[in-house]
């Protein structure tokens, strides 16, 4: 039998872009509970997910202990996405950064101690590895930048909810894992991201506008195969303590060249130079080793296919105003 077949899932920001495909993959197999605040709602994209058997949605805040309690009845597996995200949030507000990822984390993972949960999934950044992380495998050093410099709160509060979330599993007896998700894109991606900056503004009518140069470099992972990797997570009979570096090291691209990408699948999409601001992250792709051999990970989508998909899911929302 499945180990999820008599379960029930919580996916704390379950309405965003990654949860929400999780929960479309998960909620075949047991019971899903979505528990978002609806900053970013991926979930109204996708509005057969609600009525599907077995799918809960809870409105809440993981600052809310009250909210976070109710959403964690009868739960025995929690995957934690939520969090703020996006670099201009971490401009923007770096303490409420700093307090959702750690704080809400904390909230999370007392509402486990409270409710007998079996298995807790962190999901953190690739972003622990600093501005130049190139095939970085699990036990590459963290490498976050100064603390001067608030792009990197976002880093540590995520290498801090790390440590929270091990840790708590080893002192309650309950089995925590991490992955650290590199450069994820696909449909429904809400908030920020070059491929979907890029393809959203393709659709519009608008320049794709490039950063600097362009040159920064990232392995581009798409959407399903950190999906296919998070189940295989949940089918572990050892979760405890381990940790996955989850990417596609075999699509690498610099800014620059996704967005002439887009635009050879566009036609008439023009491209735009503006100046960079901020810190800019050199480099990340990772080393996927781990997960191929314990999860049997490897991933299946090319960088070509996997954003003609995505365009072609930005034209039909365009199409729906």
């Amino acid at each position: 039998m499945n180990r999820h077949a008599d379960e029930t899932i919580l996916i704390t920001g379950g309405a965003g872009f990654i949860g929400t495909h999780l929960a479309e993959r998960l909620c075949d197999r047991a019971g899903v509970v979505l528990f978002d605040n609806f900053r970013r709602d991926s979930l109204a994209t996708v509005p057969g997910l609600r009525a599907r058997s077995g799918v809960r949605v809870v409105s809440g805040d993981v600052l809310d202990g009250a909210s976070v309690a109710a959403a964690m009845e009868g739960v025995s597996t929690v995957l934690h996405l939520a969090a703020i995200a996006g670099v201009s949030s971490y401009y923007a507000d770096p303490v409420k950064t700093l307090r959702v990822n750690v704080l809400g984390t904390v909230n999370v993972l007392e509402q486990c101690v409270r409710s007998g949960v079996r298995s807790f999934v962190d999901f953190s950044t690739s972003e622990v590895f600093g501005s130049m992380a190139l095939f970085v495998d699990e036990t590459s050093p963290a490498g976050i930048g100064p603390s001067s410099d608030r792009r990197w709160s976002y880093a540590t509060s995520k290498l801090a909810s790390e440590q929270f979330a091990l840790r708590y599993g080893e002192q309650h007896g309950f089995d925590t894992a991490i992955v650290r998700p590199f450069n994820i894109y696909g449909p429904r991606q809400t908030g920020e991201g070059a491929i979907s900056n890029f393809c959203s503004a393709a659709t519009r009518g608008e320049p794709l506008k490039v950063a600097g140069e362009g040159t920064s470099l990232r392995a581009w992972c798409y959407i399903s195969d950190i999906v296919d990797a998070v189940v295989a997570m949940l089918d572990m009979d050892d979760l405890a303590g381990q940790s996955f570096n989850i990417g596609n090291p075999a699509e690498v691209e610099t800014t620059i060249g996704l967005a002439r990408r887009v635009a050879r699948l566009a036609p008439g999409a023009t491209i735009e130079f503006q100046e960079a601001s901020g810190t800019d992250v050199r480099a990340r792709v990772p080393n996927i080793d781990r997960a191929r051999r314990l999860l049997g990970f490897e991933p299946k989508v090319g960088l070509d296919e996997g954003i003609q998909r995505t365009l072609e899911w930005f034209k039909e929302q365009e199409a729906g105003r």
